[in-house]
């Protein structure tokens, strides 16, 4: 993974913005809480256990002399989820950018799937999204403006095989927000999803060799996403989208086009 720009802020173009990250200690979520603060966003982001990561991607934020609060939380469970926002609504009197970025997987074919296998990525990946989302939105419709940024996956719009929990609750995430885009719009919200393709963080690294290897000669750009990449994505649609919504933002390297 390429390190992390703590020089400053590269712009301002989000400066006044408030920008909330579900599972923004590390990975994919660490990569867009950094890409917001680039540009100028007051950044909060959630954690579940890695109290030392939670810090470090705090103090990196802060290099940059951009505000950051770490709010410790497990989106699964509702009170947790609700937390995590209503400490950022108070600690800074609103939210403009949810990014439920929050997910696990326990990867296992239906014939060996456990009730917790499937239940536990629902609760987290799917319910969490919800639970988060439903939190945010009656501070966003009274200021009249939000940008609801749901991290889906590849994996959501294809399948794949031993991942029909994680398929399931990120199809889910994709149908959620095409809803909440037509019931938001009229209060000048948008929802739009981020859909990366495999990405180089911790979990994909963990695979087998040549999974991986298999996996990178079907990638027309045959390589995997940097997790800045998947972030630049999150900027935009938080930033320059403001007539897009309802709306999936594919970063796959041309392994899947719809």
């Amino acid at each position: 993974m390429a390190e992390s720009n703590v020089s400053g802020p590269a712009t301002d173009s989000l400066k006044g913005r408030v920008a909330l990250v579900t599972g923004g200690s590390r990975g994919i979520g660490k990569a867009i809480a950094l890409e917001l603060a680039r540009s100028g966003a007051t950044v909060a982001f959630s954690y579940n256990s890695n109290l030392a990561k939670a810090e470090e991607t705090a103090a990196e934020i802060r290099a940059m002399g951009v505000e950051c609060l770490m709010v410790q939380g497990d989106v699964a469970r509702k009170e947790d989820a609700r937390r995590v926002v209503n400490t950022t609504v108070e600690t800074y009197k609103k939210i403009d950018i949810l990014v439920n970025n929050a997910g696990i997987t326990r990867d296992r074919s239906m014939k060996k799937m456990t009730d917790e296998d499937w239940e536990s990525v629902i609760s987290v990946n799917l319910n969490g999204t919800y639970h988060c989302t439903a939190a945010a939105i009656p501070a966003m419709i009274e200021q009249k403006y939000g940008r609801i940024i749901n991290i889906a996956s590849i994996v959501g719009e294809t399948g794949a095989f031993g991942q029909s929990n994680y398929a399931a609750s990120k199809g889910g995430i994709i149908a959620f927000t095409k809803s909440l885009a037509l019931e938001l719009a009229k209060e000048g919200i948008t929802a739009n999803v981020v859909a990366p393709g495999y990405t180089g963080t911790e979990m994909v690294g963990a695979m087998p060799a040549e999974v991986l290897e298999k996996i990178t000669a079907k990638i027309p750009l045959r390589r995997l996403a940097k997790t800045e990449e998947v972030a630049k994505a999150v900027l935009f649609l938080a930033r320059d989208a403001d007539y897009i919504t309802g709306f999936t933002l594919d970063v796959n390297g041309g392994l899947y086009m719809p």
